[in-house]
């Protein structure tokens, strides 16, 4: 259905044109309507279509009957909804695709030698067809054939003693799908422009179309790169591996008594839950998985962001959660600052961590109190070098219920 813009649109459209022009401008209403089936992300600028109410009554005779052509030639353009079926035609014979899945797993590992299990574990990844995503002095995150996964997995968590492991599994069929949609849509709206400007004479006009025809360029370059993040993640699983020396087995729980700090990991969501309604909108280099039990988006580097929930224990305000970050967390970093941020209306105050590896992360780890609850926000950057200056003002822009 159209938004309230485009009916006003379509409304003034009808009043001001005389019937001839209406007739004219048929193919520009066609086009509007293409533009609505986009649903939430609408490809229409506000004042672009307004705009051409003014067109002259000439040209666009001149280009009506041929742009109906091309459009009643066109193959339908597909929703944007969430979840939608966007095969077309009436035959449902055809089996359904095959869900797409994104698995993480995430261990950690006593071990008596950790240079060696390292290495141990540098083969398994390229040996099973997977690369090392990124090493550091605790961590290392290897991505895997996602039809490894269970049996590469099982073979990780036998190479210690497992002190947590944690699977999960997000099934982002729909949201591929939606992306996809769009990403005919938006193709399709541009060819259309194209043969609007072949067809006109006008600067005016035309520059007007250029400047929408640049527009759904950039858009359509974003969705593709937001596609290639989600082929990326459903293709390579995502194993993060702690190495933890099997003298120093406690050496975070032994000396911090809040578990959720205890086994905070930057390169892994404070929980699987998410007690919130969260809006963020990181910006188009970012993908957002939208079916997960958490808020979480990752652009094609590597910075992800997530929300998640934890149980406010014992009961603390935002200056406590950040003072205990502080002084249990510092020490295992080279650099550790706090920041007093805010989650739209909320207090947001947290820690922005720089890691001791030769090749450092950056890490924020902040909380949103809310009552008996702790709304856990994360960025992790695998670039030390990483300014999330712009990253803080989106989260100003978001908002969390």
């Amino acid at each position: 259905m159209c938004s309230p813009l485009s009916g006003r649109i379509l409304f003034n459209m009808k009043r001001i044109l005389s019937p001839l022009k209406l007739l004219a401008g048929a193919g520009l209403i066609l086009l509007l309507l293409i533009s609505c089936a986009v649903g939430e992300k609408s490809l229409e600028p506000a004042g672009f279509y307004e705009e051409y109410e003014d067109a002259p009554a000439p040209m666009e005779a001149s280009r009506s009957a041929d742009m109906m052509k091309a459009e009643s030639e066109a193959p339908p353009a597909s929703s944007g909804t969430g979840g939608a079926d966007i095969s077309t035609g009436s035959d449902r014979s055809e089996p359904a695709p095959d869900r797409k899945r994104v698995y993480n797993g995430s261990a950690g590992l006593v071990v008596e030698e950790p240079v060696r299990t390292r290495r141990q574990l540098e083969e398994l990844s390229t040996a099973s067809g997977g690369y090392v995503e990124s090493s550091y002095r605790d961590y290392l995150v290897l991505r895997i054939p996602a039809e490894r996964f269970d049996e590469i997995f099982r073979r990780i968590l036998a190479m210690g003693t497992v002190s947590y492991q944690q699977v999960d599994t997000w099934d982002v069929t729909d949201q591929y799908q939606d992306t996809q949609a769009r990403l005919k849509t938006a193709e399709e709206t541009r060819r259309r422009l194209y043969i609007l400007l072949e067809k006109s004479t006008d600067p005016k006009e035309r520059t007007r179309i250029l400047r929408e025809i640049g527009r759904l360029t950039e858009e359509i370059e974003s969705i593709r790169q937001q596609l290639q993040i989600l082929d990326s993640r459903i293709a390579f699983s995502r194993i993060t591996v702690e190495l933890i020396p099997r003298l120093a087995d406690d050496y975070r729980q032994a000396g911090i008594p809040f578990p959720w700090i205890a086994n905070l990991n930057p390169l892994y969501p404070a929980s699987s839950t998410l007690k919130a309604s969260v809006r963020l909108e990181p910006g188009d280099a970012f993908a957002v998985f939208t079916k997960v039990d958490i808020y979480a988006a990752e652009d094609a580097r590597g910075t992800s962001i997530t929300v998640s929930t934890v149980e406010n224990t014992p009961r603390g305000d935002g200056a406590f959660w950040q003072k205990a970050l502080l002084h249990h967390l510092g020490d295992y970093y080279a650099a550790a600052e706090g920041r007093s941020l805010r989650f739209g209306d909320k207090e947001l105050p947290g820690v922005e961590f720089l890691s001791k590896d030769r090749e450092p992360f950056r890490y924020f780890a902040g909380v949103v109190v809310d009552g008996k609850r702790l709304h856990v926000v994360e960025i992790f950057s695998p670039d030390g070098e990483k300014d999330f200056a712009h990253l803080y003002r989106k989260l100003e822009e978001g908002g969390l219920r």
